[in-house]
């Protein structure tokens, strides 16, 4: 009788076993076909306007720029074509498990494989100019630091509403998504990050996490605020007062925990969190270029025979 039970038992846990995993499946297709519908793809399964962006300079440097999490390197056009109108070569890559389908973000989405990304995409910056800047938005703040902290050949950074460590509630939504059987969740909140309509509705991030994204965002958030002590190159630190993903309590002990000596905090009043996009965007960038300006790396012989220079 007990052997009867248990075989009973086996069967029902198999077959629960089984429904779950075509639940689970019918879900995912259902989010992959409406995200496929929302956000066309070219032949290379790229979303249509999220390509990585790399624009030749004059000056001989260069601008390493890091879009954030859950977003495209889209959100860091404008910015990046000021950048190259003042003569910079500029680079917005498309990090691993962003712009693409829901699947990639899936498999791709890990804090190893976006930090191998960043620091491939500077040294390959790095070999063909005399030096390369860094300005990263959101976790791309985050990833900019890990990059600077350290190092020696980086003439200064900007950092957009730089997402270093993570709230509590952002905590316990990663938690609750690990425990959550879904293998999506919407992501909440993204329609304040852009106060600009326009910008928000051209914006082409997802709107859809997974809990294994959580999971690297936060692990990149922590090792970027623990490596703030470490960062002694010239910081610019801008953000909004009414970000909506980084409080202004945040912001201030961040920027104070930043070793550098030349350090700066500028504060927007009429942003949201994706500062390069939204309302203040000009602002932005006249930040970024002045900073850069004002901290300007090795001149190649070139570039300074074409300025009249010996």
């Amino acid at each position: 009788m007990a052997a009867v039970l248990l075989g009973v038992l086996a069967a029902a846990s198999a077959a629960a076993v089984v429904g779950m995993r075509r639940w689970r499946a019918a879900v995912r297709r259902r989010f992959e076909q409406a995200d496929t519908a929302r956000r066309p793809r070219t032949a290379k399964g790229v979303v249509i306007g999220a390509e990585a962006i790399t624009l030749a300079g004059a000056n001989g440097q260069a601008v390493l720029v890091l879009h954030g999490f859950n977003d495209t390197p889209q959100s860091m056009a404008y910015l990046c074509g000021r950048l190259h109108a003042a003569g910079y070569t500029v680079h917005a890559p498309r990090l691993p498990g962003h712009g693409g389908s829901l699947r990639e973000m899936a498999c791709e989405a890990r804090a190893g494989a976006w930090r191998a990304h960043v620091a491939e995409a500077y040294a390959a910056l790095r070999r063909e100019h005399q030096a390369v800047y860094l300005c990263g938005q959101s976790m791309g703040g985050a990833l900019a630091v890990l990059q600077a902290a350290g190092a020696a050949d980086v003439p200064a950074i900007a950092l957009l509403a730089p997402f270093l460590g993570m709230p509590a509630a952002m905590q316990r939504r990663a938690l609750l998504a690990a425990l959550s059987p879904m293998p999506y969740l919407r992501s909440t909140g993204g329609e304040r990050s852009i106060h600009d309509p326009v910008a928000r509705r051209a914006a082409l991030g997802p709107g859809i996490v997974t809990a294994a994204a959580l999971r690297a965002l936060r692990r990149v958030a922590l090792d970027a605020e623990a490596a703030l002590g470490r960062l002694r190159v010239p910081v610019l630190y801008v953000q909004s007062r009414l970000d909506n993903r980084v409080s202004e309590a945040d912001g201030a002990r961040h920027f104070e925990d930043i070793a550098a000596q030349t350090k700066k905090q500028v504060w927007l009043d009429g942003s949201g969190h994706i500062l390069s996009a939204d309302r203040e965007k000009d602002v932005v960038a006249d930040l970024v270029y002045a900073w850069f300006a004002q901290h300007p790396g090795p001149v190649p012989t070139a570039a300074r025979r074409a300025a009249g220079g010996r």
